[in-house]
Formats: structure tokens, C-alpha cells, sequence
């Protein structure tokens, strides 16, 4: 995998655990190496785990991520 952003290391290093692939469904071989394609992802581990780090490093508060993330689990969970 090439990385291009601590984002992308970020998101990858959470994605690999195997307590959360097993819960999300998810391979190694399906972690996306970009956040902006995890974030596009119709896995909803692998979306929310891109969401919160995307939204954080860009300055949103953890009630905006909250509620983004809320929302989006309510419509595909």
C-alpha cells in the first residue's frame, strides 16, 4: 500500500484490527488506501471509521462527527 497522508496511515492502522474487521466484514485486501475512497465505501465500518478521522483532522467538533455518523448508521445499519 502507498499512503499519502497521516490521514490515510491513520485510517489504515484502525482498519487493520481484527476485532473491527471481523465485526465490519471486511478483508485486508478491502481497506481502501485513501480516506476519500473509504469514505465512498458501502461498508459502514469502513465508511464511519474514514468519516470520523476525515472530519476531525478538519476541525469539526465531536458533536458534528457525532451526529454525522449517527445519521448515517440510522439509514444503513
Amino acid at each position: 500500500m502507498a499512503y499519502i497522508t497521516n490521514q490515510d496511515k491513520m485510517m489504515v492502522a484502525v482498519l487493520m484490527d481484527e476485532q473491527l474487521m471481523k465485526y465490519g466484514g471486511y478483508t485486508l485486501s478491502e481497506i481502501p488506501e485513501n480516506i476519500y475512497t473509504a469514505m465512498d465505501s458501502d461498508n459502514y465500518v469502513i465508511n464511519s471509521v474514514a468519516t470520523i478521522i476525515h472530519h476531525y483532522k478538519e476541525g469539526a467538533t465531536n458533536k458534528e462527527i457525532y451526529n454525522q455518523i449517527n445519521q448515517y448508521l440510522q439509514t444503513k445499519v
